[in-house]
């Protein structure tokens, strides 16, 4: 009773004065996001930690030989030196042929490790099966295992490696706002109050009713004539106002 007695729990209610936040910051433009891409490929140069005999490594292997003109069976292409992995990465809104992303490089056998391989060319594809990148480079694992007769260690995983800029856009998403008249804004964090606050926001700078809020977390706006052609000019504009977002009410319970 005497330990119970001396701890004492305290409610802190904390109503938010929040200060005022760029449109920017708290919504996104439909349309304009991420795509995620994905592919296969072998890492190639691993010190006897690839994978055993995984049969879709092997097939890679000899398919990969014979492209290159060599003739070796899928018995035949079996080595430790080689890992299957899945390529990952994130295709950016707006893309350009010839920039770079980093990727995800993840085993898919039996490798123990990738520490120093090289991942050879990986086309990588979006849901639609079209190409968008071509990855290729060292893979970085950022983690080691280190193993003995009576002891072993490791940090992070050794069988996920990461190689940045590793991919190159090969092929840009078709987006034009040049002939766009309206937009629609979709919040990060969907609320009525501020929903409408946006919209007001908007209405008030224009001059007029260009921004309705359609649910709690989507804003519709229609471009003014002026803009007609300035498409660009037009969204900087709307995404630099200000506004206060309405935050709810926080409990802490500070121990």
């Amino acid at each position: 009773m005497l330990f119970l007695s001396k701890i004492f729990v305290v409610l802190v209610f904390i109503i938010n004065d929040a200060s005022a936040v760029r449109i920017k910051d708290l919504s996104n433009i439909k349309g304009v996001r991420e795509n995620m891409l994905i592919g296969y490929g072998l890492v190639v140069g691993l010190d006897g930690t690839g994978d055993g005999k995984s049969p879709y490594t092997s097939k890679s292997l000899s398919q990969m030989f014979r492209r290159m003109g060599v003739e070796v069976t899928s018995e035949e292409a079996t080595s430790k030196n080689v890992a299957a992995v899945i390529v990952t990465a994130t295709l950016p809104p707006f893309p350009r042929v010839g920039n770079k992303i980093d990727v995800i490089v993840s085993s898919v056998g039996d490798a123990k490790s990738l520490q120093g391989g090289t991942l050879l060319v990986t086309p990588l594809k979006a849901n639609s099966q079209d190409v968008y990148a071509v990855a290729q480079g060292p893979v970085s694992i950022g983690g080691f295992a280190v193993k003995g007769s009576k002891a072993s260690t490791q940090k992070n995983h050794v069988t996920v490696g990461t190689i940045p800029n590793g991919a190159i856009i090969e092929r840009e998403l078709p987006l034009d706002f040049s002939n766009i008249s309206n937009f629609t804004l979709a919040l990060h964090n969907p609320d009525f109050s501020t929903a409408a606050r946006v919209a007001h926001v908007i209405n008030q700078d224009l001059g007029g009713k260009y921004a309705t809020a359609l649910d709690p977390g989507t804003i519709k706006i229609f471009a003014p004539y002026g803009y007609n052609g300035g498409s660009v000019e037009f969204l900087a504009m709307i995404e630099s106002l200000d506004v206060v977002p309405d935050m709810r009410a926080k409990v802490i319970i500070n121990e």
